[in-house]
């Protein structure tokens, strides 16, 4: 359920009605939460962001960019370009998520004639490369450990950005799958 919640986009996620199947606890008939919660990063990380919390707004900011930039590559792909190259620091260490967008910004741009979907998706793009990849929510963004009693070190302005961002990355890949 995961995964086709990230695949819908977050508009239609929340469009769909779901139900959840409960454990029994000795009753002989079946128990359902009629209103469970999304699990679409997209808009967790606009309801974390809407409750004043920006820790969980960038912790479920950094999955919906992963899904929503692996969305745009396959978009990519099944247009016929979908060769980027992505730098690692060593044998064992994760690609940055700011590395992969920046890569994926450029080679998107380097196509002819886009269409409005692709048009929206650079410009998110560009709106979350805007930020300082060296500052703190980008650090967060990228996998890096955060000391939890810094909370209030993360500019709230900034991840409205990124909040915000991934939201319109959203809505421009939903236009391209249209």
């Amino acid at each position: 359920m995961l995964r086709i919640q990230q695949e819908l986009g977050a508009a239609r996620a929340q469009e769909m009605k779901l139900y959840k199947f409960l454990p029994h606890q000795g009753e002989h008939h079946l128990r359902i939460d009629t209103n469970p919660a999304s699990k679409n990063y997209v808009l967790l990380a606009r309801q974390a962001f809407e409750a004043e919390d920006k820790r969980d707004a960038l912790r479920y900011s950094r999955p919906a960019i992963e899904s929503l930039t692996d969305r745009l590559w396959t978009w990519m792909g099944r247009q016929g370009d979908g060769a980027i190259e992505l730098k690692l620091f060593g044998p064992k260490s994760p690609w940055e998520l700011n590395n992969k967008c920046n890569k994926l910004r450029a080679a998107l741009r380097r196509r002819s004639n886009p269409p409005a979907g692709l048009v929206s998706s650079l410009g998110a793009l560009d709106t979350l490369l805007g930020i300082n990849g060296g500052s703190i929510e980008w650090g967060y963004l990228n996998g890096g450990i955060h000391d939890s009693l810094r909370d209030g070190e993360f500019d709230r302005a900034v991840v409205r950005i990124i909040v915000d961002a991934i939201s319109s990355l959203d809505q421009g890949l939903a236009e391209l799958q249209r």
